[in-house]
């Protein structure tokens, strides 16, 4: 039986197999499937009267504002008001259905139609929005905007939710993709700066205000902006911490470098950054976000697409990397192999040690010696610069240079990915060639798309060449970017080396990939194939993956047959891929990632056996 007056909680009905809720403002019920954007409101309505003391008389909803000289299109989900004549508007609100991240423009014209101060976003999934409004003044003729932590109670003033941050009051961020590009379309409408460039030197103040100042939950943030401090005041203690941190973890910026960002928007984007933890925040969330932020469609263009924590932690705890061995991810990224490799052994520090001062210095050491990455664009590597030296707390092993060409990388690069001689000096070969330095373990997710059509790049590779009707080698005039990254992960692996690489599926069935299997094959044994569903790299990309987990050989196969004798692969599909059809993430009630990836993590690690140093291979 459905409901005729309002419930003390909010609660949804079924009846009939349809669902209802009974709205407390407008004293009826609604249907409401197909409608989660109405469920959000009567969440929203509950929560203004449980949690925040207003009362549902002096709350309306779908409210008509007018804009100008007409009515708005679309009305006002929610208006509080500050008495129950509702006269005086003091908070609108904007709902949307779950996962919809749009709202937040509409939000801001009622508000400068109507004068009002307060407004809050929320689509029920992630953090609410709440925005002060700040009037227009002799300086400054539009209005200006601010984040503020919370919306105030009832009885309470705006400065009652503008006391300090302490570490207690900060939350990890959920949607680190939408507050980027808010914060670069404010960027972009107010500054002629890079909005990335910028918002990331933000970022870096940030990591260093947590990691520096924030010892303990009463410690308080000094990376904060608050609704009545200037924003002279707000840039300068800004300025310093971004100052310090460059000083503490120097190599990610240029010397020299500040925020050209002008005070009206770093107070903006310091107030909407400034309630979040990103030390206690997921990797791929803020992965993600900076890796479809920097270079959008070159990162389409060349199919380098981010790669899921799930996927990186199965990767790496079948690799399992040890104190004392070296990794190499020579297309990187923003580093997520590289930080799933340094937490893993982290953990494998910690177990085997009880002296805390021993661990910290062992751990820095692995970070800083052992741990090393190549990306081709620059804004991108300096993310993982940043993840190396603030999560590995140690010198960061990232470099900017083109993985394919060796020639071109310069002295800095070289010394730490070629062989080198007594004297530091690199090794070359008889071709003039830099000898490549080999690595223990490779982990990486290399471009897919594009094509190398450099001969110089090409006469490196055995991949480079083909072989006529008479059997003689020819160079091709393009090669796929993917072959010559498996080719160069198979050069810069070390003898009886591990390496996990996601590939197209194609490369294992298509008729045009047999060069490819034949070689690597004849140079490492493939211990296990994970197939990955067409959903694991939505939204970027529809393309189905697998993940090859190879061994290198002490010697290539004189002929591919030979490899006959080599033990079983092990194989293995997800059918839970931790992903929906649009790309978002799935999470159990625990918060933790639906996925089978586990699962098959522990079935490879009980089922591979991967050869020791004394061991034929």
């Amino acid at each position: 039986m459905l409901p005729t007056q309002t419930s003390e909680v909010f609660r949804i009905y079924e009846d009939e197999g349809s669902r209802y809720v009974f709205c407390p403002i407008r004293r009826r019920v609604y249907k409401v499937d197909n409608k989660p954007e109405e469920i959000v409101r009567q969440k929203c309505l509950y929560k203004l009267r449980d949690m925040y003391g207003y009362s549902f008389d002096q709350i309306s909803v779908e409210v008509p504002v007018k804009v100008g000289s007409t009515i708005a299109k679309k009305r006002a989900d929610i208006v509080v008001y500050t008495n129950s004549k509702k006269n005086t508007p003091r908070i609108f609100i904007e709902n949307k259905k779950p996962h919809r991240k749009d709202g937040v423009d509409q939000l801001q014209v009622y508000m400068n139609a109507t004068g009002c101060r307060l407004g809050m976003w929320s689509n029920g999934t992630e953090a609410d929005v709440y925005l002060l409004r700040i009037e227009p003044s002799a300086t400054h003729e539009e209005p200006r905007w601010r984040e503020l932590r919370n919306i105030p109670a009832k009885n309470e003033q705006i400065t009652d939710v503008d006391s300090p941050l302490t570490r207690s009051d900060l939350i990890p961020i959920e949607n680190m993709l939408g507050l980027l590009k808010e914060s670069e379309d404010f960027i972009k409408a107010h500054e002629g700066t890079d909005p990335f460039n910028e918002f990331f030197k933000l970022i870096f103040a940030k990591l260093y205000d947590e990691r520096r100042n924030l010892k303990n939950n009463q410690s308080v943030a000094k990376f904060r902006a608050g609704v009545t401090e200037s924003v002279a005041t707000i840039r300068a203690r800004i300025d310093e911490l971004f100052d310090d941190a460059q000083r503490l973890w120097n190599g990610v910026f240029l010397p020299g470098e500040h925020i050209e960002l002008g005070n009206e928007s770093l107070a903006y984007c310091v107030s909407a950054l400034q309630r979040y933890y990103l030390l206690k925040s997921e990797a791929d969330v803020l992965g993600s976000a900076f890796e479809v932020m920097v270079n959008p469609s070159m990162k389409g263009d060349k199919g380098q697409y981010f790669t899921p924590r799930h996927v990186i932690d199965l990767c790496v705890k079948v690799i399992d990397p040890k104190e004392t061995e070296t990794v190499l991810d020579p297309a990187c990224g923003s580093g997520g192999f590289l930080i799933g490799a340094i937490g893993h052994v982290f953990r494998e520090i910690r177990e085997e040690r009880d002296d805390e001062s021993e661990i910290l210095e062992n751990q820095k050491d692995y970070a800083a010696a052992n741990v090393f990455g190549i990306d081709y664009d620059p804004l991108i590597a300096k993310v993982a610069k940043a993840y190396m030296l603030i999560w590995g707390d140690g010198r960061s092993n990232v470099c900017v240079a083109d993985s394919l060409n060796p020639q071109s990388w310069p002295e800095e690069v070289k010394s730490k990915f070629t062989k080198l001689d007594d004297h530091k000096k690199t090794i070359y070969d008889s071709d003039g060639q830099p000898k490549l330095r080999q690595f223990d373990c490779v982990l990486m997710n290399p471009p897919f798309a594009g094509a190398v059509s450099a001969n110089d790049i090409l006469a490196n590779f055995e991949l480079g060449y083909t072989k006529n009707t008479a059997g003689k080698r020819k160079l091709q005039n393009t090669v796929n970017r993917i072959l010559l990254f498996i080719e160069l992960g198979i050069k810069m692996l070390s003898p009886n080396g591990r390496m996990a690489i996601v590939v197209p599926r194609g490369i294992l069935k298509n008729y045009g990939a047999e060069p490819v299997r034949d070689y690597i094959l004849r140079q490492c044994k493939c211990m296990a194939v994970v197939g990955l569903s067409s959903q694991m790299f939505k939204p970027f990309t529809n393309t189905k993956t697998c993940i090859l987990f190879l061994q290198k050989r002490k010697k290539p196969l004189g002929a591919v047959t030979d490899f006959k004798s080599d033990p079983n692969v092990v194989f293995a599909v997800t059918q839970r891929p931790g992903k929906d059809r649009s790309g978002n993430i799935v999470r159990r009630t625990d918060g933790t990632v639906d996925t089978d990836l586990e699962e098959i993590a522990d079935y490879l690690t009980n089922n591979i056996r991967w050869a020791g140093e004394n061991d034929a291979l």
